[in-house]
């Protein structure tokens, strides 16, 4: 199991605004968010893909075994792009990856290509930015993958075998021995028109997604929403006392993540005895955390856009923005607790210093020390990705910028500094998971 930190390539509907990450702050976020969630991602955060990926694999490895081909990848390619037409057209699916050009397809019914043809991908590159790129590492921390080369553990394979081939051979396509065949086929295409050949095979794989049957959810709440045999390991038991926590805000439909929220599930964990006194002191360095690098990165943001501008302009304009509150959100003993763990994954052992540098600046209202503590962060990270510029220095005592995020949101105001929230840790994919295995 997989016992260390480890991150995806994010897709478009899951990266975090700014997520070029100018001021070094995933790697920190995702360390303090491995030690209550230890194996999902920001984006394997979807049951439903979890069990596409898992017959993806074996249906890949039968496939390759039967026709001696090495084409591994491609038959998974063709699955989940066969399972993205089911999801779609039958189950009205439309979170999944690829779910626009499938959609677009879908809208003028005919015959479409399976493979990895850039006319037959579901996405610009379905095989970093699908489930085989972002589901697989997860699945093997889950305890659902494993080996080199990867394959099923016993417990995802009895699963395969035991639940979801009895579904499709329910079906008049051959079954299992049809699907295949229709995976093996050199040059693959698929009928997507109503009453059209492959109707019965779209059918079958719909039904086999479109709900979770008992099984599944016994073995997918042990090895996802628990974290599977390597939690022990790698959360030492903190990821099963969260999951339990998290599920009594299952049935608030506005329940957000913010420092508020978080702090009322660390009391919650407190009352579990020693386990939850341990993940209560996890969650508090969390939120201690999420206190300081999300005002900071909405304040670089907020520098940004003042081009030409002297630090004394800007910090008079976020004196007027924010005021003293973060004099109200900041605990600085707290703080200098964590400051060893705010060390960027650059190795420079001054990032942690720099930070609660950071942290009494914002706490005293000392706005042009904190302009200057951003700029000397984003200097830091960016020469330690290569020499790369910074994107913005002060010269003749004015702002120049060289790279703007114009995506970046609007500024946070004081009122709403107390419940700002900007970085995963891993928090609401633990939290969709458990909904999905509740509902």
């Amino acid at each position: 199991m997989l016992a260390i930190p480890f991150l995806t390539q994010l897709d478009s509907r899951a990266a975090v605004k700014g997520s070029r990450d100018p001021l070094g702050v995933q790697p920190i976020w995702s360390r303090f968010g491995r030690h209550v969630v230890g194996n999902l991602t920001t984006v394997s955060n979807s049951v439903t893909d979890f069990t596409v990926l898992l017959l993806g694999y074996y249906f890949a490895e039968r496939v390759a075994a039967e026709t001696q081909s090495a084409e591994y990848v491609t038959t998974f390619l063709k699955w989940e792009q066969l399972a993205a037409y089911a999801r779609a057209s039958r189950n009205n699916e439309r979170s999944f990856r690829g779910t626009e050009r499938v959609a677009l397809r879908l809208a003028k019914p005919g015959i479409v290509m399976l493979g990895t043809d850039s006319d037959a991908q579901i996405l610009s590159n379905q095989k970093i930015y699908g489930l085989w790129g972002l589901y697989s590492v997860p699945a093997k921390a889950a305890g659902l993958l494993e080996g080199n080369p990867v394959h099923l553990t016993p417990v995802a394979r009895q699963l395969v075998e035991q639940v979801h081939l009895p579904l499709l051979e329910t079906v008049g396509l051959r079954g299992v021995r049809g699907l295949v065949d229709h995976l093996g086929r050199e040059h693959g295409t698929l009928d997507l028109k109503e009453g059209g050949r492959d109707e019965a095979l779209l059918n079958a794989i719909a039904r086999v997604l479109e709900k979770l049957r008992a099984p599944e959810k016994a073995i997918y709440r042990e090895h996802l929403l628990h974290g599977g045999p390597g939690d022990r390991e790698s959360t030492h038991g903190l990821q099963r006392a969260f999951a339990d926590v998290l599920e009594s805000t299952l049935d608030d439909p506005d329940w957000q993540l913010t420092p508020e929220s978080l702090q009322r599930l660390t009391w919650r964990a407190r009352e579990q005895g020693t386990v939850g006194e341990a993940l209560a002191n996890r969650l508090e360095r969390i939120r201690t955390c999420e206190l300081l690098i999300a005002p900071a990165v909405a304040l670089f943001e907020h520098v940004l856009k003042h081009e030409g501008q002297s630090v004394q302009a800007i910090a008079r304009g976020i004196r007027e923005l924010w005021g003293t509150a973060p004099r109200e959100t900041l605990d600085l003993s707290a703080t200098e607790a964590i400051e060893l763990e705010l060390r960027a994954g650059t190795g420079e052992p001054e990032s942690g210093a720099r930070w609660m540098r950071l942290a009494r600046a914002l706490h005293a209202g000392d706005y042009e020390e904190a302009i200057r503590l951003v700029l000397e962060q984003n200097a830091t990270i960016m020469n330690a990705r290569g020499d790369a510029a910074p994107w913005a220095r002060i010269t003749e005592g004015k702002l120049h910028v060289n790279l703007r995020d114009d995506s970046s949101p609007r500024s946070p105001s004081g009122e709403q500094l107390p419940l700002y929230w900007r970085h995963a840790y891993f928090i609401e994919s633990l939290r969709n998971v458990a909904f999905a295995l509740r509902a």
